[in-house]
């Protein structure tokens, strides 16, 4: 199994399935991006309705995902972040979804931080960075 520095369970609901009766593929970057990313900032203590009310916020700029195994209703997903690059005003996220211990999808999500007063893009949050740094370098100990 890939190395995580967080991970999240997820259970397959039938509305994740398609006629296939497998996962729909879009649903395991759903998952990522409105599961595991939230969960990781809260557990990291970020405040993410504070940039909200300064107007900054990340938006996905990028995604890529290779899909190597399907899973079905009931079945439980875990979603690692397995890394995560910052740049000045972007970061890249790299993650890995297992099902047991069979890999289901691995790849990466960039973010850009934008001031939605200016539409441009933004510099990452010091204390967002800080609160990353930390928590990769312990993990990573």
């Amino acid at each position: 199994m890939a190395e995580s520095i967080f991970s999240v369970p997820v259970k397959v609901r039938y509305y994740d399935t398609d006629l296939s009766r497998a996962v729909f593929f879009t649903n395991y970057i759903k998952w990522f991006d409105s599961i595991a990313l939230p969960e990781f900032t809260d557990a990291l203590g970020i405040d993410w309705q504070s940039f909200l009310e300064q107007n900054v916020d990340a938006v996905v700029a990028n995604v890529a995902f290779d899909y190597k195994a399907p899973c079905y209703l009931d079945d439980v997903v875990n979603i690692h972040i397995t890394d995560v690059d910052l740049g000045r005003s972007s970061m890249t996220i790299y993650g890995a979804l297992f099902k047991e211990e069979t890999l289901i999808a691995e790849g990466k999500l960039v973010y850009v931080f934008v001031d939605f007063s200016t539409r441009k893009s933004a510099p990452i949050p010091v204390i967002f960075k800080e609160k990353f740094d930390a928590h990769i370098r312990e993990k990573k100990r």
